[in-house]
C-alpha cells in the first residue's frame, strides 16, 4: 500500500480535491504537529473526513527518529502524513520520501499551497526580487544564529529581499512571533556588526512582518523594525520579510496598500 505525503495548505481552507480523497480513503492518518501550523488542520477536520482512519499527531520523534515505522506501516495499510504548507518545503519530509524510496516501499509526495509563496504574496513584492531563504532559530547559551544576519547581509549587497521564516518549536509550546524576531534580529546584527566592523543594514531597513498568511485571518505590516514591532498580529505561524534597499516604485505602492507601510518612499 503506498504512503502519501500529503500538503494541506496554509490552513484547512486550502485542502485540495486530491488531498481530499486521499484522506478519505486512508486507513491511517499521520498529522504533522512538528514542522509547521496550518490552522484547522487537526484530528477534528479528519474525523469529518474519515471517521473510519485511525489518527495519529506526529511528533518530531515520530517523523525523525521512528521515520521507518511509518513507511514500514505503509506495506500494509494505506498511509497519509498530514504536512502543513507544501509537503516536501521541510527536509524531514524529504528524508521521509527518500526512505521510503530506499526500502522499496511506494511513496508519493502531493503538493499543497505553499505558506513560503503566501508570504511573499501578502506582501505584493516581487518573487524574482527574493535572495536566499533564511531561518531564524532562537537564540540559546552558547549558540547564536549570526548565520541568519550573514545572509541577509548577502542578500542587501546583491539587491534582493529576503524571506526569514520563524522558528517553531511545537513541541515546547513556543512559536516565534514578529515582534520578537525583529529585537532578536537586531540585536544579533549589533553584536556582529560590533565584531566584524560592517554597518548594520537591518536596522534602517524597511520590514514586512506577515501573520498566518494566505489565510481569512492574514495581517502584513511594514515600515521600520520600529513600526513593525509594535504592530498586533494573530496566533503564528509569522515571517518577516527584510526588504532590498531599493524597491521598485510598484513594489512600494504594494506594501502602502497591502501592508499599511507608512515609511514607503521616504527613505
Amino acid at each position: 500500500m503506498p504512503l502519501y505525503i500529503v500538503g494541506a495548505g496554509v490552513s484547512s481552507e486550502y485542502l485540495t480535491l486530491r488531498a481530499l480523497q486521499l484522506i478519505g480513503a486512508a486507513d491511517k492518518v499521520y498529522i504533522d504537529v512538528y514542522t509547521s501550523i496550518a490552522p484547522g488542520v487537526d484530528r477534528e477536520l479528519v474525523r469529518r473526513l474519515n471517521p473510519r482512519a485511525e489518527i495519529v499527531e506526529a511528533t518530531r520523534r515520530m517523523l525523525e527518529d521512528e521515520a521507518w515505522r511509518l513507511v514500514e506501516e505503509a506495506r500494509e495499510r494505506s498511509v497519509v502524513l498530514l504536512v502543513p504548507g507544501d509537503p516536501l518545503h521541510a527536509t524531514t519530509h524529504v528524508a521521509l520520501l527518500l526512505e521510503a524510496r530506499r526500502r522499496g516501499v511506494e511513496a508519493h509526495a502531493v503538493p499543497g499551497v505553499s505558506g513560503l509563496q503566501a508570504a511573499v504574496d501578502a506582501t505584493g513584492l516581487q518573487v524574482y526580487r527574493f535572495g536566499k531563504t533564511v531561518t531564524l532559530v532562537y537564540p540559546e547559551e552558547g549558540f547564536k544564529p549570526y548565520s541568519t544576519v550573514e545572509t541577509i547581509w548577502a542578500n542587501q549587497e546583491r539587491g534582493l529581499h529576503t524571506l526569514v521564516l520563524l522558528d517553531l518549536r511545537l513541541d515546547e509550546g513556543r512559536a516565534m512571533a514578529v515582534p520578537e524576531a525583529v529585537s532578536i534580529l537586531l540585536e544579533l546584527e549589533k553584536e556582529l556588526a560590533r565584531e566584524t566592523g560592517r554597518e548594520p543594514q537591518i536596522r534602517s531597513a524597511l520590514l514586512a512582518g506577515v501573520a498566518r498568511a494566505g489565510t481569512s485571518e492574514q495581517r502584513c505590516v511594514a515600515g521600520t523594525p520600529e513600526e513593525v514591532a509594535s504592530a498586533s498580529y494573530p496566533p503564528p505561524p509569522h515571517s518577516l520579510v527584510v526588504t532590498a534597499p531599493r524597491l521598485h516604485p510598484m513594489e512600494e505602492e504594494a506594501l502602502r496598500l497591502l501592508c499599511g507601510c507608512r515609511s514607503c518612499g521616504r527613505r
